[in-house]
């Protein structure tokens, strides 16, 4: 089966991207504007440089996995070489300060090229992914000496940064982690095991920089007695030159998917101890971390974002060639031409769309938050951020798996097969809901803390900007478009009761978060990606929807009669064949905790 290579949909990302910096005050920044001027610049290069050299290497991640030797992790053939053009080109430090070594591009504009690096090569995307977090984290809890040697070559990427927290008895419940920190002068000394370290270690870089989670002697119990070290692979000696510290990889995991990403067991303090010095205050390493977690986070909506797109372009591609059924004239047609096959692909595309428009809006709300100066702008740009992330995250990551699936269903039984790239796409976006707080506990994260923080005022806001977004689309029944209109208000209104009902009762039902709060996301999810269709929609129409129209507000959506048009045609599929999924969510939502609290655990 002939395979093609990754091509990143510059028109209707940079539609997404001239939305997001519009609807959400973006614009209104000092310098902002004058930085998105680069975007087409910047995207053009950033998608070249994913079709041509990330995307052939990623059939190769996938067959020939990294794996372990007696000198460290071998990583597959070619990412190395990649790496070294990929850092070396600035790609890793776009986001970074100017003062810092980097571009000081906008969170939202990096966020388009995260997208084009995971469509093209998951496995590959996941390495440099940690370095902005890793380097936000260094900068505020670090000491000067600890800046001094690591800024410049971890924002650079010139040196690699993990993410250390999972152990054998400790996965999401870290309270539990036993990897302990001995105090050695004015460093430590770290003994324990790690697992599941995404790209623990390898051959792209000459150093790799831990953040590494332990517990100190005098550490109370529990979450409160975590703190977060740096524990690098290299230490420098006296004279300069790099000595091997106690750190090592006993392991690589043989995984489902992303098997180009060296998944690693790792080894502190096998001898010695591994050296380490201490992130932000004693016992605050959590809160420390979270710096790095919620920026993956965001990483993996994008990088679900991108394989939804691939899949979406694996499966057009092959319906537009495979042969099945006869017209009416008796010749063989394309099965693009089957009306369940065009229902996949419109399904494929609109909540691809739906989701990157969202995830460009959390970007761009994350901008706001850090670079406003209006104190009230910049707080309210925060809290909505802080809701949107976890929607982000669970709902694109579920919407990774959905599209995926479909793009196999597409292939038919070609798609099961490993010649099939299709089915390293679904094997691939599988990761998305599981890894970085599973999905249970985003939406945990969102009802049980976020909602309930503010008894629902930040969810309130969302709502009657969403309701505002359907109000600019046309009432007329008659109108393709009024379906979204009319399913996005009465939408709102219902979760915004519901989660009225839920703020107060749940001090009095102790299941009814966790009974309800994967379909309370998933109900917030449907209807955002609504949202942003019908904002995308709002920019292109007036009082109708007709190719003249569409095509007069092109100039103002920054986008061209194409992208235009499938935006449209994304927003009417979306309202008759998405949007309806929320009757299902706030059926479940409304019945409460009783179905689930009833069942008797000895029976399931």
């Amino acid at each position: 089966m002939a395979q093609t290579a990754y091509e990143a949909p510059l028109g209707l990302m940079q539609a997404a991207l001239a939305q997001a910096a519009r609807t959400t005050g973006a614009l209104e920044l000092d310098g902002y504007e004058e930085a998105l001027e680069l975007a087409p610049s910047v995207l053009e290069n950033a998608a070249r440089f994913a079709g041509e050299v990330l995307s052939p290497l990623n059939r190769v991640g996938d067959r020939q996995p990294a794996r372990c030797e007696a000198q460290g992790v071998v990583t597959s053939p070619g990412f190395p070489a990649a790496y070294q053009r990929f850092w070396r080109d600035g790609w890793v430090a776009m986001g970074a300060p100017e003062d810092r070594g980097g571009q000081g591009l906008p969170t939202l504009l990096t966020s388009v090229a995260t997208e084009m690096w995971a469509g093209a090569n998951l496995a590959f995307a996941m390495c440099p992914e940690l370095a902005s977090g890793a380097m936000t984290a260094l900068r505020e809890y670090g000491t000067a000496e600890l800046m001094a040697h690591y800024e410049q070559r971890v924002t650079s990427g010139e040196w690699a940064t993990t993410m250390c927290l999972t152990e054998p008895q400790a996965g999401s419940d870290l309270s539990t982690i036993r990897t302990r920190a001995e105090p050695d002068g004015a460093a430590w000394r770290l003994f324990g095991r790690k697992i599941y370290i995404s790209w623990g270690d390898h051959d792209l870089t000459d150093n790799i920089v831990h953040f590494v989670l332990a517990r100190t002697p005098d550490a109370p119990p529990g979450l409160k007695g975590i703190s977060l070290f740096l524990v690098p692979k290299l230490m420098p000696q006296a004279d300069g030159t790099p000595v091997r510290n106690d750190v090592r990889a006993l392991s690589v995991e043989h995984k489902m998917g992303i098997r180009g990403s060296p998944t690693c067991v790792m080894a502190f303090g096998d001898s010695s101890g591994a050296r380490g010095w201490l992130i932000g205050p004693l016992h605050d390493g959590l809160g420390c971390m979270f710096t790095i977690m919620n920026h993956l986070r965001l990483g993996v909506g994008l990088h679900s974002l991108g394989l939804a797109e691939r899949a979406l372009q694996l499966a057009r591609g092959h319906a537009r060639e495979r042969l099945q059924g006869r017209n009416a004239a008796g010749a063989q047609r394309p099965i693009i031409e089957h009306a369940d096959v065009r229902r996949m692909l419109l399904q494929m595309k609109s909540l691809t769309q739906a989701a990157r428009c969202l995830a460009y809006t959390t970007a761009a709300t994350l901008d706001v938050a850090q670079l406003a100066t209006d104190p009230q702008f910049s707080a309210a740009a925060a809290r909505r951020a802080d809701l949107l992330t976890p929607v982000v995250k669970a709902w694109c990551s579920e919407v990774g798996v959905e599209v995926a699936s479909l793009g196999v269903q597409v292939h038919g039984g070609m798609g099961f097969i490993d010649d099939a790239e299709i089915s390293q796409v679904y094997r691939d976006a599988r990761i998305g809901p599981i890894f970085e707080g599973t999905n249970y506990i985003q939406a945990q994260d969102l009802l049980g803390r976020k909602v309930l923080r503010d008894r629902g005022a930040t969810l309130r806001a969302l709502l009657d900007d969403m309701q505002a977004a359907a109000r600019g689309l046309p009432e007329q029944a008659s109108e393709p478009l009024h379906r979204l209109r009319a399913e996005l208000i009465r939408g709102c209104d219902a979760l915004r009761t519901a989660s009225d009902h839920i703020v107060a009762a749940a001090g009095g039902e102790p299941e009814l978060i966790g009974a309800v709060a994967w379909h309370f996301l998933q109900w917030l999810g449907v209807l955002a990606g609504g949202w942003q269709l019908a904002l995308a929609a709002q920019a292109l129409v007036a009082k109708a929807v007709g190719a003249q129209a569409v095509a007069d507000s092109v100039k103002h959506a920054q986008a061209d009669a194409g992208t235009a048009r499938a935006i449209i045609d994304c927003a009417v599929f979306y309202s008759a064949h998405v949007l309806p999924r929320i009757h299902t969510h706030a059926a479940i939502v409304t019945r409460g905790a009783a179905p689930v609290s009833a069942a008797s655990v000895a029976d399931l």
